[in-house]
């Protein structure tokens, strides 16, 4: 059974605030998971999709502002750092990465569900079901893809690489940021898989179409463009 209430991941490093929250937003109706690092927040964030993300700034492996341009390109659903951090650039930073809010620790967990409901509440033109370019369109609930009117089969990966060039159409990538978003920090997997995987999405979405919408920008990486 399919559940309708809206999904939240937490991700901070410290495994009583995790609980925490995992506990409190249940009871006000969410269904929360939790994620201790940047790595396991991005590879649940791939998996789970959820409806709004609470990101620590001051973890290992991966701080919450470096991590944010990563969850960026595979999710609009608002985010809202945590601090513990008193300087103003660190908030400035998360708000310029695409921060929808923030809160400083220590915090009121009333106040943090208050700012997640309304951050939720909030409309948010890129959170759509999805995405397009020209003819091609992109279902991210039903995982499917068509141009025109004529299905396109991908693989999973192939789907995740063409939905991060589609959420930012027009946006040069560099294979490093799309390895990264796509493949994950911990892949064992080489960034020459991108061009490989390009190549294949190239074969699939573009043969046959006068007009090309997978496109190498040499010397610095790929975008979806008309």
């Amino acid at each position: 059974m399919v559940s309708d209430r809206q999904k939240v991941l937490v991700v901070d490093d410290e495994s009583e605030i995790r609980q925490m929250l995992e506990f409190y937003l249940g009871l006000r109706g969410f269904e929360v998971r939790t994620a201790p690092d940047g790595l396991a927040a991005l590879s649940a964030i791939r998996e789970w999709h959820p409806d709004a993300i609470i990101l620590d700034v001051v973890m290992p492996k991966v701080d919450g502002v470096a991590l944010l341009p990563m969850v960026r390109r595979l999710t609009e659903a608002p985010v809202i750092m945590l601090t513990a951090r008193s300087e103003v650039s660190d908030v400035v930073k998360g708000l310029e990465g695409g921060a929808d809010d923030y809160v400083t620790k220590p915090f009121e967990v009333s106040e943090l569900a208050a700012r997640l409901q309304s951050a939720l509440r909030r409309p948010v033109l890129d959170r759509r079901e999805t995405l397009t370019l020209a003819d091609l369109t992109v279902d991210l609930r039903q995982y499917t893809v068509t141009r025109g009117a004529t299905p396109i089969a991908l693989s999973a990966r192939e789907f995740r690489l063409l939905q991060a060039l589609l959420r930012r159409p027009g946006q040069v990538f560099s294979r490093k940021a799309l390895f990264e978003a796509v493949w994950g920090l911990d892949s064992d997997a080489e960034e020459g898989i991108v061009d490989r995987t390009i190549s294949n999405l190239r074969a699939k979405v573009d043969q046959g179409y006068e007009k090309k919408l997978i496109q190498t920008i040499r010397g610095i990486g790929f975008s979806a463009r008309e």
